[in-house]
C-alpha cells in the first residue's frame, strides 16, 4: 500500500448561509438607524425562534453583523428551513412590525439570499462572497422595488443549490418551483453572474419577471413613513404633514 500523503486539501463541508440587508439603510436619518436595526434583529430572531435555530442565532460565532444586516451560517441540513417557511416568516414579522410602528418611523424592507457551498472551520470560502454578491444583484434589488410596490417586506433570492436541493427536490413543504423566478443574478461591478431564483412572498413570479422587464427596473424605496391620514377642510382633501398640531390640507398650512 502506498503511504498516505502527509498533508490533505480536503474540500470542506458545506454549509449554508444567510444574509439579509435592509432596504435603502443608508437613506435612513441617523437617528432613525438604532430603531431600525433593533427591529430588524427582533424580526430575524423571531424567525430562527419559529424555525426552532433560537441557538444558532444566539450563537455569535455563526455569523457577523454587516452594518445593515447579517450574515448567519447554518448547518447545510438545516438549509430547507431558511426558505420554507423561514422566508414567510420574516415576512410576516416584518408586515406585523409595520402595522405596528409609529408614522414618523421609517418602514423596514429586506432583501435576502440563501446560499449553500463549503466554507472553512473560520466560515471564509467563496461561498460566502457568492451569498453577499446574491444580495447585492440588480434583480433581487428590481424585485425589491416590486415588493414595495405591493405592499411585502422581503425579496429573496436563493442560489441554484438551494434551489435544487430545497425546492425542486421537493422538501419545502408551501412552496414549490412555481413561486420561483429563475433569473441570471449579476452585480456587474463584481463581474459576478449566476443562475439563481427569485421570491417574493405573496406575489406571483409573473409579476416580479415584469418588473425585472422594464427598461428601467423599479427603484429600491427608501424608508420612510407612511403618509399621514387624509383630511377634509372646507372641501379640500389634504394629508396632515408633521405633528397634530400643525396640519397643511390642499397646500395651505394651518397651526
Amino acid at each position: 500500500m502506498l503511504p498516505a500523503p502527509v498533508d490533505w486539501d480536503d474540500l470542506p463541508p458545506d454549509l449554508a448561509i444567510l444574509v439579509v440587508d435592509i432596504v435603502g439603510y443608508s437613506k435612513v436619518p441617523e437617528t432613525a438607524m438604532p430603531g431600525l436595526r433593533a427591529a430588524l434583529d427582533a424580526a430575524v430572531a423571531e424567525t430562527f425562534t419559529r424555525i426552532d435555530l433560537a441557538a444558532l442565532w444566539a450563537d455569535e460565532r455563526r455569523g457577523s453583523d454587516t452594518g445593515d444586516g447579517w450574515i448567519r451560517i447554518v448547518p447545510a441540513a438545516k438549509v430547507v428551513r431558511l426558505v420554507d417557511p423561514g422566508i414567510a416568516l420574516l415576512e410576516d414579522a416584518l408586515h406585523r412590525h409595520d402595522r405596528e410602528r409609529r408614522a414618523h418611523e421609517p418602514v423596514l424592507r429586506t432583501r435576502l439570499s440563501v446560499h449553500l457551498g463549503p466554507l472553512s472551520p473560520d466560515h471564509r470560502g467563496d461561498a460566502v462572497n457568492d451569498a453577499c454578491r446574491l444580495v447585492d444583484s440588480d434583480e433581487v434589488r428590481a424585485a425589491a422595488g416590486v415588493a414595495a410596490e405591493h405592499d411585502s417586506f422581503v425579496a429573496a433570492i436563493v442560489s441554484d443549490e438551494v434551489h435544487r436541493r430545497a425546492v425542486a427536490a421537493g422538501r419545502t413543504r408551501t412552496l414549490s418551483e412555481r413561486d420561483f423566478l429563475d433569473v441570471s443574478a449579476a452585480v456587474p461591478k463584481k463581474q459576478f453572474q449566476r443562475a439563481a431564483w427569485v421570491h417574493v412572498p405573496r406575489l406571483a413570479p409573473a409579476t416580479v419577471k415584469a418588473a425585472l422587464g422594464r427598461k428601467e427596473p423599479p427603484v429600491e424605496p427608501a424608508p420612510s413613513p407612511a403618509a399621514g391620514p387624509q383630511l377634509t377642510f372646507n372641501g379640500n382633501v389634504g394629508t396632515a404633514v408633521g405633528s397634530v398640531e400643525t396640519l397643511n390640507v390642499g397646500g395651505v398650512n394651518f397651526a
